[in-house]
C-alpha cells in the first residue's frame, strides 16, 4: 500500500482500480475490527482482504521490481527498500499500540505482567511474533474496563494487524526467487500452498472443536504456522497474474468473474459484496472465494482504468492512505474505545469515531511523520534516488 497512483518502475503503467480496491479493502477490515462485538455479523468476511492484499502485493512488487531483481546486484537495495517502506510505519502503530495497552492495563482491561509486556514489546519491535498469552479484552471491554469477554490479541500484541506486516517481509524475500518462475509453475506452487492451507486449517478447526476448515490464519499461535501457506498462496498468486497481464494472457476459466466486471463500479461492488457475506459456511464460502473472486478481482482489476476523474482522484487518495491507515487503525480505536461514553451501549457510534479519527491520524502520520523518515532514509541510502517506489499493499 504506497504511492497513490503506482507508477511502476519498468512498465510506467499505473493501476488506479488497484488503488481503490485495496483502500477499500483496508477500510473493511478496520470497520470489521471496530464492529467486531455487536451481536450480529458484520463484515465477517472482511478478513479475507488480508488475502486480496498479499495477490496485490504479488502483483504490483512483480511490476515493480520484477525486471530489475534479475540482477543479482541489485537485490540488497531491493530489501533495504522493503524494509524502508514498510518499517517506519509498523513502528509508528507498535507504538501507539504500546500506548494503549498500557491504557487498557490501568483499566483493568487488560491482564498481563510487566514481563509479558517487555517481551512482546522488544519481540514486536523487531517484527518478531510474540508466541505467549496476553488476556486483553475486546473494543467493547475496552469501554467496560473489565476482562468479561477476553480477546486473544494474537502474536503482535501491541498491533495485531501486524502480524500480516511480518508475512508481507517474508513474501518480499520469497520475490526474488519468484520473479524467476514461470507463470504456470507459479499457478501450480500456488495451489499447492492453498491445498496445504485448507489442510491445516481442518486442523485448527479440529483443535477447536469444530468441523470446518478454518482460513483466518497467522495471526495467532495456535494458527501462525497456517500464515506462511496463506502468503504462500496469495503472493505467489498476485507475482503469476502479473506475468499474465504483462504476457497478455488471458484470465484461467475459473476466474470466470473477471468476464463478468464490466467496469470499476462492478469490481468495487463486487468485492463489497464479499466482504458482506455473513458466514464462512464452514470454510467452504471462503474457499471459493480465495479459488474463484479474488484472483479474479486482481486480473480484472489491472486491466481495467477509472471511469471518470473523480474515481481516479479518490482511488488515489485510497490507495495513499490504505497502508497507514491498516498500521494504525486497531491501537487507535482501543484509545476511543477505552475513553468514549457509553462506547459499550452505543458501539456503531462508536466505531464510527474511531474509523474517522484512524483515517485522519493515518493522514497525518503518513504525511508529517512517515514519508519524512523514509525521505531521509532514502537520501542516506540511496542518495537522490526515490527510496519507495512500488506497493507495500498488505497491507492488511
Amino acid at each position: 500500500m504506497a504511492d497513490a497512483l503506482l507508477i511502476m518502475a519498468t512498465h510506467k503503467q499505473k493501476f488506479e482500480i488497484l488503488d481503490g480496491l485495496r483502500g477499500i479493502a483496508a477500510i473493511s477490515v478496520m470497520l470489521m475490527h471496530f464492529l467486531q462485538d455487536l451481536p450480529i455479523p458484520i463484515l465477517q468476511s472482511a478478513y479475507l482482504s488480508v488475502d486480496v492484499f498479499f495477490m496485490l502485493s504479488g502483483f504490483i512488487l512483480t511490476y515493480s521490481y520484477g525486471e530489475k531483481l534479475r540482477q543479482a546486484s541489485w537485490r540488497r537495495e531491493y530489501l533495504k527498500r522493503r524494509v524502508i517502506r514498510l518499517y517506519p510505519m509498523i513502528c509508528i502503530g507498535l507504538t501507539i499500540g504500546f500506548v494503549s495497552l498500557v491504557v487498557m492495563r490501568v483499566n483493568a482491561s487488560a491482564a498481563f505482567s510487566f514481563g509479558n509486556l517487555a517481551a512482546a514489546t522488544g519481540q514486536n519491535y523487531f517484527l518478531v511474533p510474540y508466541l505467549g498469552r496476553f488476556s486483553v479484552s475486546g473494543f467493547v471491554g475496552a469501554t467496560n474496563r473489565g476482562l468479561q469477554a477476553v480477546d486473544d490479541p494474537g502474536v503482535f500484541p501491541l498491533n495485531p494487524p501486524a502480524w500480516s506486516l511480518f508475512f508481507e517481509l517474508f513474501a518480499s524475500v520469497v520475490l526474488i526467487a519468484a520473479v524467476k518462475v514461470k507463470e504456470r509453475n507459479l499457478l501450480r506452487l500456488a495451489y499447492a500452498c492453498l491445498g496445504a492451507f485448507v489442510a491445516y486449517g481442518w486442523l485448527v478447526g479440529l483443535d477447536h472443536d469444530k468441523v470446518t476448515v478454518i482460513l483466518n490464519q497467522g495471526w495467532a499461535a495456535d494458527n501462525f504456522f497456517g500464515g506462511f501457506f496463506r502468503v504462500g498462496y496469495g503472493f505467489l498468486l498476485g507475482v503469476a497474474i502479473a506475468k499474465m497481464h504483462d504476457a497478455g494472457l488471458p484470465a484461467r476459466p475459473h476466474w470466470f468473474a473477471a468476464g463478468l466486471v464490466r467496469n470499476d463500479w462492478m469490481l468495487f461492488a463486487v468485492f463489497l459484496l464479499v466482504v458482506l457475506f455473513p458466514t464462512s459456511i464452514k470454510g467452504i464460502y471462503a474457499l471459493a472465494v480465495l479459488l474463484f473472486v479474488a484472483p479474479a478481482l486482481v486480473y480484472r482489476g489491472a486491466m481495467l482504468a477509472p471511469s471518470g476523474h473523480a474515481v481516479a482522484r479518490i482511488s488515489a487518495f485510497l490507495g495513499w492512505i490504505s497502508y497507514p491507515l491498516y498500521c494504525v487503525h486497531y491501537p487507535i480505536g482501543r484509545l476511543v474505545f477505552a475513553y468514549a461514553p457509553q462506547g459499550d451501549i452505543h458501539v456503531v457510534r462508536t466505531a464510527m469515531l474511531a474509523a474517522c479519527l484512524s483515517i485522519v491520524s493515518a493522514a497525518f502520520l503518513a504525511k508529517f511523520v512517515e514519508e519524512p523518515i523514509r525521505s531521509y532514509l532514502g537520501k542516506r541510502l540511496f542518495g537522490n534516488q526515490p527510496a519507495a517506489t512500488g506497493s507495500t499493499v498488505n497491507v492488511a
